[in-house]
This record gives structure tokens, sequence and C-alpha cells, in this order.
């Protein structure tokens, strides 16, 4: 039987989705690469919020990604590159400035690190991973800190996740999340409110089309 290119992407999707949720039984690279992390983490007492991809379907977004990307304490990026041979994790590339390219089972782990502009003209630097709601272990960003890292590097595939989210997000957590992003940064909570109306739009337009219950 040939499985074509899309079907084996669907699979590979499912097996990431189960690896988020805790779910993947048959130890997929993601599953094996996220224990390996939170081995590190709670043995070496490293926080490691994770952001990007993997948080965009822990909160609700099922889509394909390639890699993890994790936030670290400023003070942790030298260490953190410094033990995690010892986990299996492969340092691919030892940045000066904290942005770390790790790599376990073949799965990329980017470093994300506080403190740092995920972009030039970003309003605000990354925040550390007690902020985004993990004080110990390696876990994902709370929605609100995930979003505000969202809106600070703001890519077109950025935009594109915090829409498909809060599409999927029940309106007090958006007013929840709406309060976070108004004490974080004024331009944040602008970039939320316009992509708010692009996320109502798609839904009404889904809505019209019988795509939403």
């Amino acid at each position: 039987m040939i499985i074509t290119d899309a079907a084996e992407a669907m699979i590979n999707l499912e097996r990431l989705v189960a690896a988020v949720k805790g779910q993947e039984e048959r130890e997929s690279k993601f599953a094996k690469a996220l224990a390996m992390l939170q081995t590190l983490s709670r043995k070496e007492g490293i926080p490691l919020a994770i952001v990007g991809g993997l948080a965009a379907i822990h909160h609700g977004y099922e889509r394909f990604t390639k890699d993890i990307d994790v936030v670290v304490r400023s003070g942790n990026l030298d260490i953190l590159a410094r033990v995690a041979p010892h986990y299996g994790i492969k340092v691919i590339w030892n940045d000066p400035d904290g942005w770390h390219k790790l790599q376990c089972e073949g799965v990329p782990i980017d470093v994300v690190p506080e403190g740092r502009k995920p972009r030039k003209d970003a309003p605000t630097a990354i925040p550390g991973p007690e902020q985004l709601g993990v004080r110990e272990g390696a876990g994902y960003a709370g929605i609100a800190g995930w979003m505000e890292t969202k809106l600070g590097s703001y890519r077109v595939q950025d935009q594109a996740d915090v829409v498909q989210v809060i599409k999927v997000t029940t309106p007090a957590t958006l007013r929840r999340i709406r309060k976070h992003l108004g004490k974080a940064h004024a331009i944040y909570l602008q970039r939320f409110d316009e992509l708010l109306e692009a996320a109502k739009e798609e839904k009404e337009q889904e809505r019209e089309r019988g795509g939403a219950k």
C-alpha cells in the first residue's frame, strides 16, 4: 500500500498531537524528546517553558511543526548548553546570545532566551519561564504568556497561530488574555484586538458555510 504525502502528513500530525497531550503510546521522536527535556529540567532545576507550535497545539490549534521551542532563564542558558549532552541532547549551535540550537531524537530544539528581543523592533523582551507560568520542569506556557511571545515575534505564522487559538478559546479566557496583554504593552493589545476581529470574521464565514457547529 502506498501512503500519499498528504496521508503521511496527517499520520505525523496525529502523532505530534498525541505527544503534546501525553497520549503517544508508540514513543514518537517528539514524545521522546519532550520526555528527555522534562528529565533534564527536573534533575538540573532548569524550568523550561514550551512555546511555539507545540504550545499552539496544547492551546487548541492542531497544526504541524518540526521543532520544539523552549524559553530558558537568562541565568540558565550556559548551564543548559553544558549539561544537554549528558541527556542525549546534541548541541548543534552554542550561540553567544543564548539562541542555542539543540537536537534530540532528530527533533530540533530551539532555545528562546529570556530577556532578549524576539525581533529587533519588538516592543518588549522575551519573558522568563516563571512569567509564562512554568516554575519547574518542562511545561507549556500559559495561553496569555504564549500569545505575548507570538505578538512579540509577529511573523505571519505567529499571527495565524493566534487567530486559530482565539477561535477555540472561551470569551472569559480571551478577556483574561486581553488584560494580561494590556499590562505587557499597548502594541500587543492593539495587535490582539486586530487578530480578534480577524478570528470573529473567520468564524462568521465558517458558520455561513456550515463549517462550524
